[in-house]
């Protein structure tokens, strides 16, 4: 097959489809061993990420001309690329589009499949822009102008309403920003704006983070200031955890679920370990316990944190009781709160998920609890939209719990807190992942 940037989307496209890989770590290694200029590196990239997305409405457009004809599995995600490409990619010519699909079916298949694509193509193209409207139940057809399993429409519908929903969704299929994090143990954010304004000019504030700078787009991690340890890559809504914690630089503090690292570092900016500072940064998993270190290493914040592989549900039989002064529980969670940024996330879970990580998550709080100090914070946060794992898990925890008090979530920035005292972000707020957090007081 040719080795071409659209070559590379097929073959990223399909190892998804059929493995299950996560498109980021496919992508990144398809790329690495195909050795495309930066142009048609970027191609492959928008491809792959807009296929993804689109991927529900991708094949409404398809069904009518592919509908009782059998295809090799290949077919199917060679078509989603052109259509694509003709639909979302203005600056594409369609010459190009047809000429390279037919070209890519030829050497996958044979001139019969490739007349067969070439005329698919060409009908799809005649047919113009799809009439959603056409589509009666209007759960459907948000799902399928969003391209959001339809369960999952239903659910936010039920628990946000109509309008709120459609913005969500409608504002997870636009381009993801490039943000960061600035460490200002080494820095401040107007001095690394300052810096790198002639190689990002379009850097701007943060609109939410005090500690945030966002661009358009651009590969932040390429540029010698993050090996340097200015700067890490986070998204805004996660800056505002740490933040959270209401922290003094000589606390202690435990991050229950810490890998890779972006909190715990955050948390580390805040601590001295002259004052004897210190955060204890928890993972289930061993080999991600290393990249913890290593982040803090990076960014000359290691003489502050402690990493260890550790089953945070059962922090109260390795710590004494009341040893830190602020705990985080960053929960694992659906993840759907980061669909424009992990578009594949939205067809991988399924509602039953939802009650097993709500009981997942609660299990981690009851763990911890124990071990804040009477007068220490507790936040818990998840990158989720969704009530069972957020307000909910809140509900249970202090029922149980009725030695914690909810307090208003801390900013650094005045920021309207949805659903106040906790702290929910949409995306379509500040375009920014979905985020929830909560915090919590022991009063004994």
């Amino acid at each position: 097959m040719p080795n071409n940037s659209r070559a590379v989307a097929l073959a990223v496209l399909e190892k998804v489809s059929k493995q299950n890989s996560y498109s980021n770590l496919a992508l990144d290694a398809a790329l690495r061993q195909a050795h495309l200029d930066q142009r048609d590196a970027n191609l492959a990239t928008t491809i792959v990420y807009g296929v993804i997305q689109h991927k529900l409405t991708l094949e409404y457009i398809l069904k009518p001309f592919v509908a009782g004809k059998k295809l090799a599995s290949w077919v199917m995600p060679l078509l989603e690329t052109a259509v694509f490409q003709l639909r979302y990619l203005d600056k594409v010519p369609a010459r190009a589009v047809f000429y390279e699909t037919t070209e890519l079916a030829k050497a996958r298949g044979n001139a019969g499949v490739a007349k067969l694509v070439t005329a698919v193509m060409h009908h799809v193209q005649r047919a113009g822009e799809p009439d959603f409207g056409q589509i009666a139940d209007p759960l459907e057809r948000l799902s399928i102008a969003s391209s959001t399993p339809r369960w999952l429409v239903a659910k936010l519908t039920d628990q946000l309403g109509p309008e709120r929903t459609a913005s969500i969704l409608h504002s997870i299929n636009q381009p993801a920003a490039a943000s960061l994090r600035v460490n200002t143990t080494k820095t401040t954010p107007a001095a690394l704006q300052a810096a790198l304004a002639d190689r990002v000019p379009e850097l701007a504030p943060s609109e939410i983070s005090a500690v945030g700078l966002v661009a358009p787009g651009g590969h932040l991690a390429g540029l010698p200031e993050f090996a340097a340890g200015d700067f890490t890559l986070q998204d805004e809504s996660s800056q505002l955890v740490a933040p959270s914690l209401a922290l003094q630089p000589g606390d202690h503090v435990l991050d229950a679920c810490a890998a890779p690292g972006g909190k715990t570092t955050h948390i580390a900016q805040y601590l001295d370990a002259a004052q004897g500072g210190q955060v204890t940064a928890l993972d289930l998993h061993p080999h991600k316990v290393k990249l913890i270190a290593q982040n803090a290493a990076r960014l000359g914040l290691a003489d502050r944190v402690s990493a260890r592989a550790m089953d945070a549900r059962a922090v109260a039989s390795a710590f004494a009781p009341a040893s830190f002064d602020a705990v985080l529980v960053d929960a694992p969670c659906s993840g759907l709160g980061l669909m424009r940024r992990k578009p594949e996330i939205r067809y991988e879970k399924q509602p039953g998920d939802l009650t097993h990580l709500h009981d997942i998550q609660l299990a981690i709080l009851a763990g911890v609890a124990p071990v804040v100090k009477i007068g220490g914070r507790l936040t818990y946060s998840t990158c989720t939209m969704v009530r069972e794992e957020n307000q909910d898990v809140v509900a249970a925890f202090l029922a149980a719990h009725p030695g914690f008090k909810q307090v208003a979530v801390a900013t650094a920035k005045p920021l309207a807190a949805h659903s106040a005292p906790a702290l929910q972000l949409f995306p379509d707020d500040y375009g920014t992942d979905g985020f929830f957090i909560a915090s919590f007081v022991r009063e004994a």
